[in-house]
């Protein structure tokens, strides 16, 4: 346990020691102007963040990757949506309110792995999220045009996993209810459009918390824990987001 606090102490340490020199370097090169106001105290925002992602196989002998899976015949689905409003606190700063809502879906009608063969596998799985949030920006070249942002973040979700096949009987399969808090860190930039209007690329920079997991099925009657700290850019989790200041 002690060895575990040492490297996440060490990691921690790191990684202020690398934003503390990229700001200083940011800033004495013109790039970054902290002391300019971007967005005013007492400005209140709303916005819409999304993300959409979906991988379909097919063909009469279905898809084949690296000569290790074959035959593959299916698809997966990612969806999730996030509304949030915010309002600045002081210049540049702001707290808020996100509310999220994630649907993913995988299905193989066919599939073979090496030796192994799978076939009529289902998976749902939806999830609510909210989180306090809180962000800072900093002006980028010495504009009110572009800005680069990291936003803190506290969540907590609720959400389940079904994993099923279609027999005569209907779906058979399990069921899985799961509830996670964590806290985190997401980088990202804004560029507004117009006076009011901004758009907003973002991405998990890093994530740690706990998640619980409670299984009942056809086969199964038990309970799954999880501690997780990951400490590195996700790019399969960036979002785009449009925000409306007034």
């Amino acid at each position: 346990m002690m060895a575990k606090k040492t490297v996440y102490s060490r990691a921690l340490l790191l990684f202020a020691a690398l934003f503390c020199g990229l700001g200083v370097c940011a800033r004495d090169r013109g790039l970054i102007s902290p002391d300019l106001v971007f967005i005013e105290k007492g400005t209140k925002s709303a916005g819409l963040t999304f993300g959409f992602d979906s991988w379909e196989a097919s063909g009469d002998n279905g898809f084949g990757l690296l000569g290790i899976i074959n035959g593959l015949d299916g698809y997966v689905r990612n969806t999730d949506v996030a509304v949030q409003g915010a309002f600045f606190v002081k210049d540049n700063l702001s707290v808020g309110l996100r509310v999220g809502y994630a649907d993913t879906r995988f299905s193989i009608d066919s599939t073979s792995l090496s030796t192994l063969v799978f076939a009529d596998r289902h998976v749902t799985r939806q999830s609510f999220d909210c989180a306090l949030t809180g962000r800072v920006y900093l002006p980028m070249f010495d504009g009110k045009v572009i800005a680069m942002f990291c936003e803190g973040r506290v969540s907590g979700s609720v959400g389940y996993y079904k994993s099923y096949k279609l027999t005569d009987n209907g779906k058979e399969g399990d069921l899985n209810d799961i509830w996670s808090a964590s806290v985190g860190l997401y980088p990202g930039i804004s560029v507004f459009a117009t006076h009011n209007i901004s758009f907003e690329m973002l991405l998990p920079f890093f994530e740690t918390g706990v998640r619980w997991q409670r299984q009942t099925g056809t086969d199964s009657d038990g309970t799954l824990s999880r501690t997780f700290f990951k400490f590195k850019p996700n790019l399969v989790g960036l979002r785009m987001g449009v925000i409306y200041h007034f």
